[in-house]
C-alpha cells in the first residue's frame, strides 16, 4: 500500500514538479521560545518553514507554513527520503496529511512528528508532496535536511523542560472573594495573580486585563464604588508591581450595580463582594 502511494504521488499526471530545500551549506536548525512555547525550525527558501513546536501543556507538534497559503484544503504525503550520501537507504512513508487554508498549512500531530525527528537525527530528509496552490498542476516537494540537527534537538528538548505548567484556559478567568470592607489579596489569591503575570510577558497574542470589580448592597452607594474602585487597584497595582505595564488595564469599578447574586441572603451578598479578571487575546 506503501509503495502504490507513492508510487502514485509520482505518476505522470503531473504537468511537472518544484523542488524546495535549502542549499546544504546555508542549512540550519534554530531554537527559540521561551517557558510558554519552544519552537526548532529550518527555513526552507521559496517555500516557507518546517518546525517542531510544543505549546506547554501540548503535544508537541511538526508544522510547515507556506509563503503561499493554500486556495482550498487538500492532502499532503509525510515521508522520509535518504540524502545523496545515503543512496542505499530506503525511503519511509508516514502517510498523508490534511493541508489546510492557514499559513500554518501542514500540522503533523505529535507521534508522526517524533518519527520525523528520529528519521532527521538518523540523516534521513524530512520531505511532504502536494500538488501546487497555484492552479495545482504541478507536484511541490519540499524538505527539511538533517545537516546540524541534533545539537539543536538537544536545545529544543531542553527548552521543553522548563515550559510552564499551566495555559491560558487556567488563567483566562479569575474571581476573588473578600470579606465586609476588605481589599486584601491572600496568598493564594497573590500566587494566582503571579501566573497571570508570567503568562502575559510570555505570549505575544495577549491584548489586556479587564478588572470588574463588585460590592455588596450594604452601605452607602458612593462608598461602595470606592470599594470596588479600592479591590480593582490592588489587583491592578500587584500585577503591575510583577512587571505587567500599567497601560494595559481596563478597570470597571460598578459597586453594588447589576448584583449577580441574591443580595438579601448572606452567601449572595458574599458571592457579590468580588472582583473579576479577565485576560483579553
Amino acid at each position: 500500500m506503501v509503495s502504490v502511494s507513492f508510487m502514485m504521488l509520482f505518476s505522470s499526471a503531473w504537468a511537472g514538479t518544484q523542488f524546495f530545500s535549502a542549499e546544504i551549506d546555508s542549512v540550519k536548525w534554530r531554537t527559540s521560545g521561551n517557558r510558554l512555547e519552544c519552537r526548532l525550525s529550518q527555513d526552507i527558501p521559496g517555500y516557507g518553514t518546517a518546525r517542531f513546536q510544543q505549546r506547554a501543556l501540548h503535544a508537541m507538534e511538526f508544522r510547515v507554513s507556506s509563503n503561499n497559503v493554500p486556495r482550498k484544503a487538500s492532502q499532503a504525503l509525510i515521508y522520509a527520503a535518504p540524502p545523496n550520501w545515503k543512496r542505499f537507504t530506503n525511503r519511509k512513508v508516514l502517510g498523508r496529511v490534511a493541508m489546510n487554508i492557514h499559513k500554518d498549512s501542514i500540522v503533523v500531530p505529535e507521534d508522526w512528528a517524533y518519527r520525523i525527528a528520529f528519521e532527521l537525527r538518523e540523516g534521513m530528509e524530512a520531505r511532504w508532496s502536494h500538488a501546487d496552490v497555484g492552479d495545482g498542476q504541478d507536484l511541490v516537494i519540499a524538505k527539511a535536511m538533517p545537516l546540524l540537527f541534533e545539537p539543536a534537538w538537544r536545545d529544543f528538548k531542553k527548552c521543553g523542560e522548563h515550559l510552564i505548567n499551566y495555559g491560558y484556559k487556567d488563567i483566562k478567568f479569575s474571581s476573588f472573594y473578600y470579606g465586609k470592607s476588605s481589599a486584601r489579596l491572600s496568598r493564594d489569591e497573590k500566587a494566582h495573580l503571579d501566573k497571570i503575570a508570567e503568562y502575559v510577558s510570555l505570549d505575544p497574542e495577549y491584548q489586556y486585563i479587564k478588572i470588574s470589580s463588585h460590592t455588596d448592597s450594604r452601605g452607602v452607594r458612593r462608598k461602595n464604588i470606592a470599594m470596588a474602585q479600592r479591590r480593582a487597584n490592588t489587583v491592578k497595582n500587584y500585577l503591575v508591581s510583577k512587571g505587567v505595564d500599567a497601560k494595559n488595564f481596563v478597570i470597571i469599578a460598578k459597586g453594588e450595580a447589576n448584583p449577580r447574586y441574591n443580595n438579601r441572603t448572606k452567601a449572595g451578598r458574599a458571592k457579590n463582594r468580588r472582583v473579576e479578571i479577565s485576560l483579553v487575546k
